[in-house]
């Protein structure tokens, strides 16, 4: 037989039906775009990240100590730390000519988290200094800046000579807390290691051997890790034992000298001789004496701390999220392409039914069945793999560069890098492939079993039967001859109407979800600090304050600039949550009852108020669902001092950023064994606008170590929503590009499949919109329907993702609001309303002569 017949006509096909070809191309294009987009954005993430951490040799460990590093505890970390490479450095924390600029000096690494130059160079001299490229728009190259503080650096005036892109501080909002400035840090400089005067090293970098080899965001990685961690804690805590002995012996030393020149001079006055300048002197060095006291006092007890990576918040921000976004890879790519799976299918199978006598025709001629069905394979091949490779390209190299910037708006890190994976790009044909062509197979293996005779026969029309609404006489005798012969239709072709529901539902599934966490996003960081916090700083004390500092502290606390103040006790612990940890804070107010002018405590769901009471704390909502604990169980806790108690819940209030543990003073001083001294302050400001000024003069009292303000904390949550919201939007506009392409689909495969139909109601005498709706007011009835079934399907999948697509330390506002309704129901009847426009235009193009050529 001849073939060249079978491959026009299967060529020809394309074109005859080109709607329903590119319903079906689109499909698999749209399906592959999100699927391979979404499952190559996390490992591409991790692979930018890894790549670049490679590249500047990132530390796997930091070690710190608020008495600096003496010999002991260099040897200390060498010795747990023998197969890796270190580097003890300086770090000066200062602000920049006299402003509220606070600026982090770090003495220069050339092996281990090194930093990316940006412009400029590298300082060559001692009083040179890179600074952040955050901090470009206030400072230029050749530009001389003073550092106010400066006890450890040889000189205080510094040439900015380069820009760089420090490896350590990858957040922008969120750089870390200080003692200097406004208590938070504004950007990190860069100097000379020979350009710091200090004795003892303030940070040590480890860089294990082993890590080099190892995936950082793997489980092998942070167990290791997590391991070094713990063994080097517990080495360097012994060190705290004899530092605290040494500081204490040379202290008294100190005195004792002192004690004995005082001596000295009193004798030699007694002789008659001038020690005038001898005196001077004494005094000067008891001074400096003293004011060693005051220091070790306020820095209190020796302490060593020893981070991972993860005190970066950045690093972590980052892994959380290119983790969290294989959380919507599991869950939109499926319905996806479940929505194109039952579409194609149905697309496929009723393509076939039409060309039955077609078949019959080729099989009467002697063409075997195998040739008889190249024209359906090579249709649905064609369309399923164009679909397939055009997606693919956008899947590959464009959705993963939009959620990596997306997801870095608020990071330092670059250079984006887009991997390839045959398993995807395979997966993705197997699935199109089997939508099209396996639903290509099926349907003809069923029509190739009838005889030729029956295929060259129109099929016969399924009969018309009784619907259940017929016995609902009521309804059913109001309704008019038109809409009665549309429920009959929507009825009888039973695989149509459940094609259609289902399709429109899962594209007004994945719409409300979109909507829903968007919704869930708004206005959280507005809700927290302003409805709930409405403090605007915590400011806390340093420990033992002189009579000087606590006088300059309450003469700030009692100016014009303060609305209100409450003296609370503060602390931050850290508890293990999910394999990461987490802070806890403690917050313990010297007057319960004045609490609810700072903090709102309430229950979300009921809005009902919350007292502190003596029956137990009360604790943050997220922290509560994380642990899995409700009212009346017990929160275990380890303070910093190593007590571990266990705590009774009595009551769980809403709040959507950090873990808050509140308490009254009996329940501290009951489980806790002592007394509550407060050693902060919940302040609320006249004007919002000065509190970095205000934060500013309340650091330079000196009575205060570390100042949380409530505008930074804001902005983290606001890049958070804004990182998230690009996501969202591109989630929302595949989902809003499927039902496009769906309702496209199955409209041009009723319309091309019912032409006849349609020509025949035209000789009938019925105009061309009254034909219209009588096709596709069809359409309309499923698509209502298929919308009310999405309302149900959207609602399980954004509870699903609002529960796990947060951070640990934040939740997302549950609950959708009614425009999410509105919107996910107006998008898909807006698209089908477009639509019939398009179906009324292709009816008045319909021949007559169509209802003819039917065989009665």
């Amino acid at each position: 037989m001849n073939r060249r017949i079978l491959w026009k006509d299967a060529l020809s096909s394309l074109n005859h039906s080109w709607g329903r070809f590119i319903g079906i191309l689109l499909l698999m294009a749209v399906s592959a775009f999100a699927f391979i987009g979404l499952k190559m954005a996390g490992p591409d993430m991790r692979n930018t990240a890894q790549t670049y951490y490679q590249d500047v040799n990132l530390a796997d460990l930091t070690v710190s100590s608020n008495y600096g590093l003496d010999k002991n505890d260099t040897q200390t970390i060498k010795k747990q730390a023998k197969k890796a490479t270190i580097d003890f450095g300086y770090l000066q924390d200062t602000t920049i000519n006299n402003s509220k600029t606070s600026l982090r000096v770090l003495s220069e690494s050339k092996n281990i988290s090194t930093n990316q130059l940006i412009s400029g160079n590298f300082p060559k001299k001692d009083n040179q200094i890179v600074l952040s490229y955050l901090l470009r728009n206030k400072y230029h190259i050749g530009e001389w800046i003073t550092l106010n503080e400066h006890s450890n650096l040889k000189n205080s005036r510094f040439k900015i000579v380069g820009f760089i892109r420090p490896s350590e501080y990858t957040d922008k909002s969120n750089l870390g807390q200080t003692n200097v400035g406004t208590g938070q840090l504004s950007g990190v400089a860069i100097v000379k290691k020979s350009a710091f005067k200090a004795q003892s090293y303030s940070i040590a970098r480890i860089r294990f051997n082993k890590t080099k080899e190892l995936d950082p965001y793997s489980s092998t990685y942070q167990k290791f890790i997590d391991n070094k961690k713990e063994r080097l804690t517990n080495s360097l805590a012994q060190n705290s034992k004899l530092k605290k002995t040494e500081v204490d012996n040379n202290f008294k030393d100190a005195q004792k000298q002192i004690r004995q020149a005082k001596e000295q001079i009193q004798l030699a006055e007694n002789n008659g001789l001038n020690m005038s300048r001898e005196k001077a002197r004494l005094e000067k060095q008891q001074k400096k004496l003293n004011e060693q006291e005051q220091e070790i006092k306020q820095l209190g007890s020796i302490s060593y701390y020893v981070n991972d990576r993860k005190n970066d918040s950045g690093y972590d921000t980052y892994q959380s999220n290119s983790e969290k976004i294989e959380l919507i890879t599991n869950i939109f790519p499926v319905f996806l392409f479940a929505v194109a799976a039952l579409v194609s299918f149905s697309t496929m199978t009723r393509f076939i039914d039409e060309e039955r006598q077609n078949i019959g025709v080729l099989r009467a001629l002697g063409y075997s069945k195998l040739d008889t069905s190249l024209k359906f394979v090579i249709y649905s091949l064609t369309a399923a793999l164009t679909g397939v490779f055009i997606g693919a390209i956008g899947g590959y190299w464009v959705l993963p560069r939009i959620i990596f910037n997306a997801y870095t708006a608020n990071l330092t890190l670059t250079n984006f890098q887009s991997g390839f994976s045959w398993k995807y790009l395979f997966l993705t044909f197997l699935i199109s492939i089997l939508c099209t062509t396996g639903a290509a197979v099926i349907q003809l293996f069923i029509v190739l079993r009838a005889k030729t005779s029956e295929l060259l026969l129109p099929k016969p029309p399924k009969n018309g039967s009784r619907i259940l609404l017929e016995k609902i006489k009521p309804f059913w005798q109001h309704l008019s001859f038109n809409y009665k012969v549309t429920l009959r239709n929507i009825f009888r072709y039973k695989v149509k109407m459940i094609m259609t529901i289902l399709g429109i539902a899962g594209c007004t599934g994945l719409l409300m979800m979109g909507f829903g966490i968007r919704d869930s996003l708004a206005g959280i960081g507005q809700k927290q600090y302003s409805e709930i916090i409405k403090y605007d700083l915590i400011a806390i004390d340093k420990n033992s304050l002189s009579s000087e500092q606590s006088s300059r502290l309450n003469q700030k606390l009692s100016s014009s600039q303060v609305n209100k103040y409450l003296p609370v006790y503060f602390e931050n612990v850290s508890k293990k949550i999910a394999g990461t940890n987490q802070d806890l804070s403690i917050i313990v107010p010297e007057k319960s009852s004045e609490i609810s002018k700072y903090i709102s405590l309430r229950n979300r769901s009921s809005g009902q108020k919350i007292n502190l009471n003596s029956r137990g704390i009360v604790i943050s909502e997220k922290l509560a669902k994380l642990l899995n604990l409700s009212i009346g169980d017990e929160l275990s806790l380890v303070t910093t001092n190593g007590k571990k108690v266990k705590l009774p819940i009595s009551n769980i209030c809403e709040m959507y950023m950090g873990h808050y543990v509140l308490m009254n003073s009996n329940v501290y001083q009951k489980y806790f064994n002592k007394k509550v001294n407060s050693n902060a302050q919940l302040i609320e400001l006249n004007n919002k606008k000065q509190t970095n000024s205000f934060a500013n003069s309340l650091m330079k009292t000196g009575a205060v170590s570390a100042i949380n303000l409530n505008t930074n904390n804001q902005q983290i949550i606001d890049s958070l929503i804004q990182s998230m919201n690009k996501v969202i939007f591109l989630l929302i506009g595949l989902a809003a590009l499927l039902a496009v392409v769906v309702i496209f689909t199955l409209t041009t495969t009723n319309l091309e499949e019912r032409m006849r139909e349609i020509a025949t109601l035209k000789v009938l005498g019925f105009y061309n919109n009254e034909a219209s709706l009588y096709i596709y007011r069809e359409t309309i009835i499923l698509s209502i329907f298929g919308i009310l079934i999405g309302f149900l399907i959207g609602n399980w999948l954004h509870g699903f993702i609002i529960d796990n697509l947060s951070p640990l330390n934040a939740m997302f506002r549950p609950g959708i609001l009614f425009s999410n309704y509105l919107l996910s129901a107006l998008i898909p009847l807006v698209i089908t309303g477009i639509m019939a426009i398009f179906v009324n235009r292709k009816i008045k193009e319909v021949n007559m002569l169509e209802a003819l050529k039917s065989v009665d």
